[in-house]
């Protein structure tokens, strides 16, 4: 299934879209932040068009988060590995400005963008990286997904969709 056409997703003060409708030396600044080390324009570039690949082939959802009021470029969110079969997908954020609130983005966000999702791919399960979990917590649970206490990669916190 394609995910070409789950874009632009728009909350009250926040725009998602794909990443190749955002300055590349934007996401290039979040991947040097987040790498914590120089990352060229090129490899962002390259990171950019598997992204975009990814998403053609319906193997992840990858969007630009951008603020409504400045139209400020503040990170990515994405679904990664989904499983359409099994009725599963990996979450992961990442934003820049150090003074943002990201569960407070992402509370807003994330249901957005999982209730999008949901009459097509009807996700019974979604897993997040321990280092995230404080952060997808309130959104996940806004959603009806309850965490799962033993998961099969200690690296991933498992949810399930409660209703």
């Amino acid at each position: 299934m394609s995910l070409n056409n789950y874009r632009p997703v728009m909350t009250a003060r926040y725009t998602l879209d794909w990443l190749n409708a955002f300055k590349l030396k934007d996401i290039n600044e979040l991947k040097q932040s987040e790498l914590n080390q120089e990352h060229s324009m090129l490899e962002t570039a390259s990171f950019v068009n598997y992204a975009m690949r990814q998403v053609m082939h319906g193997k992840s959802a990858i969007w630009g988060v951008k603020e409504n009021q400045t139209e400020r470029f503040i990170g990515i969110i994405s679904l990664q590995n989904i499983d359409l079969v099994g009725k599963a997908a990996q979450l992961f954020a990442s934003f820049l400005p150090s003074d943002l609130d990201q569960t407070d983005t992402l509370t807003e966000v994330v249901p957005h963008v999982i209730g999008m999702l949901q009459t097509d791919f009807n996700f019974k399960y979604l897993f997040v990286s321990q280092s995230q979990v404080a952060i997808f917590l309130p959104a996940l649970l806004q959603s009806k997904f309850e965490k799962v206490e033993s998961t099969k990669d200690a690296a991933l916190v498992e949810f399930i969709k409660t209703i």
